[in-house]
Parts: C-alpha cells; sequence; structure tokens
C-alpha cells in the first residue's frame, strides 16, 4: 500500500509524556485519543494489525478489525481494555467518507512512515510495546496533544 507523507510525526513514550517506564499502554492511548477526540470531535476510525496483552479476546475488542468502522468513544472504549499493545494501526478520517481499501495491502505497523491511506487525516501505530507514532496532517494537532500528553 503506498504512504501519504504527513504534516508531523510525533513519537510518544511512557517515559515522556505520561510520567510511566512502560508505554503502549491501553489507557495511554486512550489519553491520545481523548486529546484528538477534544481538538477534532468527528473522526472514525479502521483498526488493523492489532496485537497485545488483554484479559479479554482481541476479537471481542475489535471485532470488525481490518475493515469496520469504529467512532472514537468506542475506540477509546476497547483500547482501555488492552493491557499493553505490542502491535497495532489506528486510522482516522472524517465522518462520513466513503473509505475503500486495497485488500491485498492492508496497512500493517512496519510500513514505511507516513498515513497509509489517501483520505485519512490521522494515523496511530504501536510499536514492540515500546511506543505510539502519531502521523498527521494538521500541525495543530500535534501541538495540542503536546501541550496536553505533557503533563
Amino acid at each position: 500500500m503506498g504512504v501519504k507523507e504527513s504534516e508531523f510525526l510525533l513519537k510518544i513514550r511512557g517515559v515522556d509524556y505520561f510520567n510511566n517506564e512502560l508505554s503502549c499502554l491501553g489507557d495511554q492511548l486512550a489519553e491520545i485519543l481523548l486529546c484528538i477526540k477534544e481538538f477534532k470531535q468527528d473522526y472514525q476510525w479502521y483498526v488493523f494489525d492489532v496485537f497485545g496483552s488483554t484479559h479479554s479476546s482481541l476479537f471481542e475488542l475489535f471485532p470488525n478489525q481490518d475493515l469496520g468502522v469504529m467512532s472514537t468513544d468506542q475506540l477509546i472504549d476497547s483500547v482501555r481494555q488492552v493491557v499493553q499493545f505490542e502491535s497495532g494501526v489506528f486510522i482516522g478520517f472524517q465522518k462520513g467518507l466513503q473509505i475503500e481499501w486495497d485488500l491485498n495491502s492492508m496497512p500493517e505497523t512496519e510500513e514505511d512512515e507516513g498515513i497509509q491511506h489517501s483520505l485519512a487525516d490521522i494515523e496511530i501505530r504501536a510499536f514492540d510495546f515500546s511506543y505510539f507514532e502519531v502521523y498527521g496532517n494538521d500541525i495543530k494537532i500535534e501541538k495540542h496533544l503536546v501541550h496536553n500528553l505533557n503533563k
């Protein structure tokens, strides 16, 4: 799948943004999503390549992984139930857009830097229990995340 260049890349580690030695925690991703929701209310999310530790089945938390859409609130509820992510791709689009995917080339965590769909506004990836990467097209969202997560 082709990757669209983003306006920003923000790498988020637990020690830098959450005062926690651990990274890629479900609660940390929920905080990132809450900050994005504060700034931009109307995203619909697609979820891909999710692996991690949880008390529930990942299939139950993300039943439509790869082709289903979730609201920001639904995604927040699901990620809060994940203890820690090994991998994951979370791609946000403006609500109401009709999204088509190339079934031969679905988004992956280890893809090149950038956003993995031409119509997407934002993408979050979880890497190896170590950090999140946030790619976006609006620098104001990056500034909002840095200001509000870095407390």
